[in-house]
């Protein structure tokens, strides 16, 4: 019985031990969040950031090994939240055209709500691009693999023609490409939107059966 509970309370300690370190390393990404898109990755330093957690350098540099860690591990958050975002609004029991508008129309939103408030995301964008492909890459992989399920959807239902659906989800995740990057969210989201409608419009002239 001893036995039973010494590791019962050995695993809840555990536990509690891993949110503690999770509620820290989110703490830090946060601020960290702040500093880089109001007032720019490169004039943010380790101990700003630390005294915005209220916590010390060194640790700091327990969870991240330098500035550009943090900035990378939270583009990887914030590409999960804007990838999960984006799938959950599709309804799969809508039309194909209407799930591609619903999908697009989420990136668009998302990306124009934080490059509004975030008037440094184009610097973080920038390292982000020029430095971890690896990391861009994934998140377009999870957008095509998105794009085709809503073409093979379209296809199954008598909706689409018959395509090659990885090069028509490409083709489609490259003309839209303006409507989910910082650089492009200058204009106001209501010109965009609309943008956008026209070009869905075009593109399911090409695809419809």
């Amino acid at each position: 019985m001893n036995n039973e509970y010494n590791v019962l309370a050995f695993i809840i300690q555990l536990r509690l031990i891993a949110a503690m370190i999770d509620q820290t390393r989110e703490l830090i990404l946060e601020a960290a969040g702040k500093r880089f898109t109001h007032y720019g990755y490169s004039k943010t330093t380790i101990a700003e950031i630390a005294a915005d957690c209220e916590m010390s350098v060194g640790n700091v540099y327990r969870f991240f090994t330098n500035k550009e860690a943090i900035a990378l591990a939270g583009a990887e958050q914030k590409m999960e939240e804007k990838a999960s975002a984006c799938e959950a609004v599709v309804d799969i029991h809508d039309a194909a055209v209407t799930q591609l508008a619903s999908y697009c129309h989420q990136r668009l939103a998302m990306t124009h709500g934080m490059a509004c408030n975030s008037p440094h995301l184009n610097e973080l964008v920038g390292l982000i691009t020029e430095r971890h492909q690896e990391v861009v890459q994934l998140y377009d992989g999870r957008v095509q693999a998105a794009i085709e399920s809503i073409l093979e959807r379209g296809i199954a239902s008598g909706e689409m023609r018959d395509m090659d659906v990885a090069q028509s989800a490409a083709a489609i995740r490259v003309a839209t490409f303006k409507y989910c990057i910082p650089t492009y969210m200058h204009q106001p989201i209501e010109v965009l939107q609309a943008e956008l409608d026209g070009l869905i419009s075009l593109i399911y002239q090409g695809l419809k059966a």
